[in-house]
């Protein structure tokens, strides 16, 4: 399974997988934020390139994507945050396998996402809560 969370800041989705993650031992994280913040910091010397720098992020979100593949051919299953939505298109085009979508935001800003948390008037435990929920409600 592939669960996929968009939406609200960087932080918070960092606190949430983290209490999500000390409970589920089968599942892995891949932390497209990781990805941006190092392009980002190489891109700052060339900033006039946008074309190379859309090419390193799609490049980057493929191998993060093989290495997400590789984990859950071992048996786990993988938890994705997603900082930007132009990541989304090359998550989804890499992975073939059904991806749970879930947005921590408004029903607005939350197009073509499976569910919606609106991350601002919950806590944490309540997200993770719902995400529980998804998961339980999904086969494996």
């Amino acid at each position: 399974m592939f669960l996929l969370l968009a939406g609200s800041t960087e932080m918070a989705r960092a606190l949430i997988v983290d209490e999500f993650l000390g409970s589920h031992d089968d599942w892995r994280h891949l932390a497209l934020e990781d990805i941006q913040d190092q392009d980002m910091d190489e891109m700052t010397e060339d900033m006039d390139d946008d074309d190379v720098f859309g090419f390193q992020i799609a490049f980057m979100t493929m191998v993060a994507c093989e290495c997400a593949k590789e984990a859950r051919m071992s048996g786990h299953r993988i938890i994705i945050t997603c900082p930007e939505s132009e990541m989304l298109e090359g998550v989804y085009h890499e992975i073939d396998e059904p991806i749970i979508s879930v947005y921590l935001g408004t029903e607005e800003e939350a197009d073509g996402f499976d569910h919606v948390i609106n991350s601002s008037e919950k806590s944490m435990v309540e997200v993770c809560t719902f995400l529980n929920e998804i998961i339980q409600a999904t086969p494996a």
